[in-house]
């Protein structure tokens, strides 16, 4: 997989002056919902995102690809499908990948400052709230032991989630299992192997994730506060990540100053305005 990347890193490198399309890997599913969301709209045009199949990485597949264009930047992609989540960042880090359309927490981008440029934020400290994700048919089991925090519910969350990992670790839930896979974890609290995982809101009640084999949904009335911010990262060392950088800078101010980030986040259901009142269950941090 690594010699795949170089292959294209090199191909991009001696044809940049042609406008060769720069390889840009993307999850399967993210890549096949954008489209959805899209429908006939193209990146430029697109306002609005109240859509079933959005969600965040939904939105920030094009917020990015929005921004770097407002940024007077005309870049053309060539998306590699499948399952990158966990080596995005180390391809950043070697310059074989320009940059991630999905955003990464500041906490975590900051362990790779030598070798990425760190965005402005895109979802500010403070914004963000996860659901209490469980099997609909626990709900009723479950919901009571929330009363004191989370200390008697078992969580499965992803070592690469470092903010939640450090928040989920200062609420000292019964137990905390380490799973990589998104779909792993879901189907695990779905089948009762663990009581919950946290997961981002949706637009509309109720708010669950169904696929082949698993259920999951937010028990009502609770919410987790992740404290941190997210940002986009861009290689330094990529032989275009100096003025991508700069374009996606200057872009993001714009989206921000006209209200677009904080709508799009708001309509995909990631920023819910349903769960203002909800209990904000707050991990003390250091």
């Amino acid at each position: 997989m690594l010699m795949k990347w170089v292959c294209l890193f090199l191909c991009c490198f001696v044809a940049l002056s042609s406008k060769a399309k720069i390889p840009i890997s993307i999850e399967t599913d993210i890549y096949n919902y954008a489209q959805q969301v899209l429908g006939e709209e193209s990146i430029e045009s697109i306002e609005h995102f109240k859509h079933p199949s959005c969600r965040r990485d939904v939105v920030e597949f094009i917020l990015v690809q929005k921004a770097i264009k407002l940024g007077g930047l005309n870049l053309e992609y060539d998306f590699v499908l499948g399952d990158y989540d966990a080596r995005n960042i180390r391809l950043i880090q070697h310059g074989l990948l320009l940059i991630s359309f999905d955003s990464i927490w500041l906490n975590e981008a900051s362990q790779y400052a030598n070798d990425v440029f760190i965005s402005e934020p895109v979802i500010r400290n403070g914004e963000f709230y996860a659901g209490i994700y469980v099997a609909p048919n626990k709900i009723t089991e479950l919901t009571p032991k929330l009363k004191n925090g989370i200390s008697d519910l078992s969580f499965v969350t992803s070592e690469a989630w470092h903010t939640d990992v450090k928040t989920l670790t200062a609420l000292k839930p019964k137990n905390l299992i380490i799973e990589a896979d998104w779909l792993v974890m879901a189907k695990m609290v779905s089948s009762g192997w663990v009581d919950a995982m946290l997961a981002p809101f949706k637009p509309a009640l109720p708010f669950e994730y169904t696929g082949k084999n698993y259920k999951i949904r937010a028990i009502d009335g609770v919410k987790v506060a992740l404290q941190d911010s997210r940002h986009f990262v861009v290689s330094k060392k990529h032989p275009l990540g100096n003025k991508t950088f700069k374009a996606l800078q200057k872009g993001l101010k714009q989206l921000r100053q006209s209200g677009y980030i904080e709508r799009a986040y708001k309509e995909c259901g990631f920023l819910n305005p349903l769960v203002e009142d909800w209990q904000e269950i707050k991990a003390k941090l250091d």
